[in-house]
């Protein structure tokens, strides 16, 4: 798991180098912004593992997701209706079959990190 977090870290703050190069000359940017920006802008996964991620499916559809994280909750809920729209594009597809397409397309809408975690990070590139 820990290899996860490195590199959600990892293109996080590749991300963030991103937002202050795309930032017109003399335009103020302020770390704060980098960070909530960075943390806004799609992803290229979910950094999840897929046993985790089926657990967590599994728990949500049936109402009882332990999540008191609202990023958390908030993606695995993205991924749920990927899942759920990819099921019913192919019927019959089961549930580990289709998270695992899901998984890996990537994608993701945001990082689903805290504001703290964001600033954290964008911390580092001084």
């Amino acid at each position: 798991m820990m290899n996860l977090i490195d590199t959600r870290n990892r293109h996080f703050i590749t991300r963030c180098r991103q937002i202050m190069l795309d930032t017109p000359a003399g335009e103020p940017i302020s770390r704060e912004n980098v960070a909530r920006r960075a943390a806004m802008s799609p992803a290229p996964c979910y950094y999840c593992t897929y046993e985790y991620a089926l657990r967590m499916l599994r728990v949500l559809r049936h109402g009882r997701l332990p999540l008191r994280n609202d990023r958390r909750r908030a993606m695995f809920e993205e991924i749920d209706a990927r899942v759920a729209r990819l099921q019913e594009l192919r019927p019959g597809t089961s549930l580990p079959t289709a998270l695992a397409h899901v998984l890996a397309e990537g994608r993701a809408s945001q990082y689903f990190i805290s504001p703290a975690t964001a600033l954290s990070l964008a911390e580092r590139l001084r």
